[in-house]
C-alpha cells in the first residue's frame, strides 16, 4: 500500500463541511463505546494519523481549532457536531 502524502499547505485550506463530515463518520463509529473509550479512541486516531503523516500533532490541533472557530465564532457545522455529541454520545 502506498504511503499517504500530506500537503501541509492544505491543512489551513481544509473545507469545514468536509472536515465536519469526517468528524461525523468518526463519531458514528465511536457511539457504541463508553465516553472514556470514545475520547481515548479519538485521541489515538489523531496521534496515529499525525505520526503516519509526519506532521506535529500540535500543528494539526492549532489548525483545527482555527477551522472550528471561523471568523465569526464557532462554525455552524461544528455547533451541530457539539449538539450531536451532547444529545447522542454522552
Amino acid at each position: 500500500m502506498p504511503r499517504l502524502r500530506l500537503n501541509k499547505d492544505k491543512i489551513n485550506m481544509a473545507r469545514p463541511r468536509e472536515v465536519a463530515a469526517a468528524v461525523m463518520m468518526t463519531l458514528n463509529g465511536l457511539q457504541d463505546y463508553t465516553p472514556e473509550i470514545q475520547v481515548m479512541g479519538a485521541a489515538a486516531v489523531f496521534l496515529e494519523l499525525s505520526e503516519a503523516l509526519d506532521i506535529p500533532p500540535q500543528e494539526v490541533f492549532t489548525a483545527t481549532k482555527n477551522l472550528i472557530a471561523g471568523q465569526d465564532g464557532k462554525r455552524a457545522e461544528f455547533t451541530a457536531i457539539q449538539d450531536y455529541i451532547q444529545g447522542e454520545l454522552i
